[in-house]
């Protein structure tokens, strides 16, 4: 019963913190394993993304995460080797933060998706980190440990997110996805507004 507490306090606490202060936080001094590895987890944005896609997969059931997983998984891939084709910089910010508003809100509003579209939101949510994501290393080798590091880590995130929500069985758990879920929505909605004013205000 604690521990089963903990975890979600735990899982709570995580998703509470992607608040947008700012789009990337800088990762001098690690190495491009650690830096991919790291990217999904502190950049507000990403995090943001994959907890709500983490979420709703949970929220809708098993057979949703048995399929929605392995599509956030097959986005990133697909987002990061877009890098290779010269993708503007930033260009998965607005569409993952609105992926991220999707997939929070249905959580909110309790409304449990097909298993098809939750895949497919999973997949495009997978698709702009990926592009948010993309390794500034000019090196082939050095990239491609990079973008494992991040799918690694993005796929790991998403897929605690959805094993913790998966496991509820009690009310005050449900609430707890429900509140996790507006919290999520609300993050997003701040990301915007900060877009819309910029910076200084």
């Amino acid at each position: 019963m604690k521990r089963s507490a903990a975890a979600w306090l735990c899982a709570i606490a995580i998703l509470s913190a992607t608040t947008p202060v700012r789009a990337h936080a800088p990762l001098d001094g690690v190495g491009d394993f650690y830096a991919g590895l790291l990217h999904p987890i502190i950049v507000p944005t990403e995090l943001l993304a994959i907890a709500a896609i983490g979420l709703l997969l949970g929220f809708c059931g098993f057979k949703h995460c048995h399929y929605g997983i392995p599509a956030l998984c097959g986005g990133l891939i697909l987002g990061l080797a877009m890098g290779f084709i010269d993708v503007a910089e930033g260009a998965g910010s607005g569409l993952l933060v609105g992926i991220a508003l999707v997939a929070a809100a249905t959580v909110t509003a309790g409304i449990g998706l097909p298993v098809a579209v939750a895949a497919v939101l999973a997949l495009v949510g997978g698709f702009a980190v990926g592009l948010d994501a993309q390794p500034e290393t000019q090196s082939f080798p050095m990239a491609f440990l990079t973008g494992t590091a991040t799918v690694l880590s993005g796929t790991v995130v998403g897929l605690v997110v959805a094993a913790v929500v998966l496991s509820r069985d009690k009310f005050w758990q449900e609430v707890a996805v429900r509140v996790a879920g507006s919290w999520l929505t609300a993050s997003g909605m701040l990301y915007f507004s900060w877009r819309l004013v910029g910076p200084s205000g």
